[in-house]
C-alpha cells in the first residue's frame, strides 16, 4: 500500500514537470503572438492614417534600419517600424521557444532531450550565419 501511494505521488510530481515544461513553452508562442499581433494592427491603423508608399527593397531596409531608427519609430509610432518589428518579433518566437525547451528539459533532467533541441538551436542559428554569409 505504501508503494502504491509514493508510485501514485511520484507520478503527480512528474505530470506536475511536464506541465510545467509545456506551460512556459506555451506562454512564450502565446505572448510572442498576442505581442507581433498588437504591433500588426497598430501599424496596419496608423498605415491607413497616413498611406505613404515604402519601396521595400534590401538597399532602403538596410539605409532605414538601424537601431537608433527602430527606437525613433517606435516611440513616434511609424507604421512600417511597427509591422517590420512584429515581422522580427513573429520570426523570432519559435527561436524562444527552442530556448525555453531547452531549459524546461534541463530542469526535468531530461538530457536526451537537452540535446536534441539543442542540436535544432545550432541548426537555426547556422542557417542564419549561413544565410548572412551569402548575403555578401
Amino acid at each position: 500500500m505504501a508503494n502504491n501511494q509514493m508510485n501514485e505521488k511520484e507520478r503527480a510530481r512528474t505530470a506536475t514537470a511536464e506541465e510545467n515544461v509545456y506551460a512556459g513553452v506555451y506562454h512564450v508562442l502565446l505572448v510572442g503572438m498576442y505581442i507581433s499581433t498588437a504591433l500588426f494592427a497598430l501599424g496596419i491603423i496608423r498605415a491607413m492614417m497616413h498611406p505613404e508608399f515604402y519601396p521595400l527593397t534590401a538597399s532602403w531596409v538596410r539605409d532605414h534600419y538601424h537601431w537608433s531608427l527602430v527606437l525613433h519609430g517606435l516611440v513616434t509610432f511609424d507604421p512600417m517600424t511597427l509591422m517590420m518589428v512584429a515581422t522580427l518579433l513573429l520570426i523570432l518566437t519559435p527561436v524562444v521557444r527552442v530556448i525555453v525547451s531547452i531549459h524546461a528539459f534541463a530542469v526535468d533532467h531530461d538530457y536526451k532531450f537537452v540535446v536534441v533541441t539543442s542540436i535544432v538551436l545550432l541548426v537555426m542559428i547556422l542557417t542564419c550565419l549561413l544565410g548572412l554569409m551569402g548575403l555578401h
